[in-house]
């Protein structure tokens, strides 16, 4: 791929990317769904936070910063791979339990047990990255993105909760319709984050027998 086509890749990926986050907020300004069309719109919006995910991957790999990348060595038990391929399904799923809750489809709690296990799996891949990938690393950088935005995401979820079920009228405590759309489109930022930082690891990191390292056993 020439420069020019690079950057046409570039452009247009990183537009595709900028339209879909701007539907996702708009999508969220919604407030109150007739419930016979509550399915429909938590499809879309599962779609559009889907289509968002790799959008950034295309970015990603448009602007060629993935290429001719350094490896790692993979110490994990199991293999960081491995985890790469489960992490963005498990985000996807996380998206597509809020978006139930949004409308109404599902219950609070089975949204905040989801969205604590999810968040210790994605910190707990993205810090194993951390350690074998080097400095300045794109893996590296992708891991440390997912770390904030992951905190984004919890903290802002909180915060929703907090004023959701707060007397916003005698405490002077914001809308909480705030604090919702930006825990929407962290989550968006967190599920094209985790497909990148997958992307990466699958292919910079090498397994332990293949650098001559005794085998940890992991797939």
């Amino acid at each position: 791929m020439n420069r020019n086509e690079q950057n046409w890749g570039l452009l247009c990926a990183g537009g595709l990317a900028a339209l879909l986050l701007a539907a996702i907020a708009v999508l969220a300004l919604r407030s109150g769904v007739p419930r016979d069309a509550a399915l429909i719109a938590c499809l879309i919006e599962i779609t559009l936070q889907t289509l968002f995910g790799f959008a950034v991957l295309w970015a990603v790999r448009s602007s060629g910063i993935a290429a001719q990348l350094s490896t790692f060595v993979d110490h994990g038990s199991p293999s960081l791979k491995s985890l790469g391929v489960i992490a963005p399904w498990l985000v996807i799923l996380q998206i597509a339990m809020g978006a139930s809750l949004r409308f109404k489809m599902m219950g609070a709690m089975s949204h905040v047990l989801g969205a604590m296990l999810v968040g210790a799996f994605l910190l707990y891949y993205a810090t194993g990255v951390m350690t074998p990938a080097p400095q300045r690393h794109p893996a590296r950088t992708a891991a440390a993105a997912v770390l904030w935005v992951v905190l984004a995401q919890v903290l802002l979820g909180i915060a929703a909760y907090v004023v959701r079920f707060g007397d916003t009228a005698r405490s002077g405590l914001p809308d909480t319709r705030i604090f919702s759309i930006l825990h929407i489109i962290t989550a968006a930022l967190t599920l094209g984050a985790t497909i990148v930082l997958s992307h990466l690891v699958s292919n910079c990191s090498t397994k332990q027998e293949a650098s001559g390292l005794p085998s940890t056993g992991a797939v």
